[in-house]
């Protein structure tokens, strides 16, 4: 059963998203100043306040693979120079590690499910499934899908402008 809504400002899931996408962008922010101040190449990384992950090209493991833990290019060693900046910069801001809500922990639903949470318009939209049975949340509307899916290709119409 799969169900689609659109989440009000009224449930705590539109609260813990705003935080999350507030942290993601503080993280965002300051790794790209830190990426600057170590000479990183790449503009991909892992988001994380207590580790440092990157995606790295070429320059970066001839920079920095001695950094590395061996069985994972782009993992700094939690000891190594960079990582502990990385660290470091973050406890001085109050960053934390960002995450986004976890519907099957608010559905309270285990096992197969998939889910999707994300805002168009600020408009908080959410879709839910599961192989059992589930009560909608408190502050979750539901959409019929043809609604939900209109809003999707519409977003993505505008992008195309």
């Amino acid at each position: 059963m799969e169900k689609y809504y659109i989440v009000t400002t009224d449930s705590p899931i539109y609260k813990e998203y705003i935080d999350y996408k507030a942290m993601s962008k503080k993280v965002n922010t300051a790794f790209v100043e830190f990426a600057k101040e170590q000479g990183f190449e790449t503009h991909e990384y892992y988001q994380s306040a207590e580790r440092l992950y990157i995606c790295p090209t070429g320059g970066d493991i001839d920079k920095f693979g001695k950094y590395f833990k061996k069985d994972t290019p782009g993992l700094f060693k939690k000891n190594s120079l960079p990582a502990k900046a990385w660290i470091n910069k973050c406890q001085e801001l109050g960053l934390k590690s960002p995450h986004k809500p976890t519907l099957s922990f608010e559905f309270r639903v285990f096992g197969r499910t998939s889910s999707r949470l994300f805002m168009i318009n600020d408009v908080l939209y959410a879709s839910f499934k599961a192989d059992c049975d589930f009560d909608n949340l408190e502050g979750f509307k539901e959409l019929k899908a043809s609604e939900f899916f209109r809003v999707i290709e519409d977003y993505e119409e505008s992008l195309k402008k």
